[in-house]
């Protein structure tokens, strides 16, 4: 008994914790939150699926085209910002 009430006390704590993964939201049934860069003007496209990864290509506020990748617990995550030359 001592060792269920422990891992539902970890899990819960994992849950709260910001995983920004669909599929815990499918299983607790919460929205997914992710937060929008703040240089954020207007989005291209969205796409999902590498090894839990989440890009958002998007306009920011000063005219470039920028990629945010979103990772399931928000660590390493990185920008990709397009230049011409």
């Amino acid at each position: 008994m001592k060792k269920i009430v422990l891992l539902v006390l970890a899990l819960t704590f994992l849950l709260s914790t910001g995983c920004q993964s669909r599929a815990i939201s499918r299983f607790t049934g919460a929205d997914l939150k992710l937060e929008l860069p703040d240089d954020f003007d207007k989005p291209i496209s969205f796409a999902s699926g590498r090894k839990g990864e989440k890009d958002l290509f998007y306009w920011s506020i000063d005219g470039q085209m920028k990629v945010k990748t979103y990772t399931d617990w928000g660590l390493l995550e990185s920008h990709i910002v397009f230049v011409n030359k």
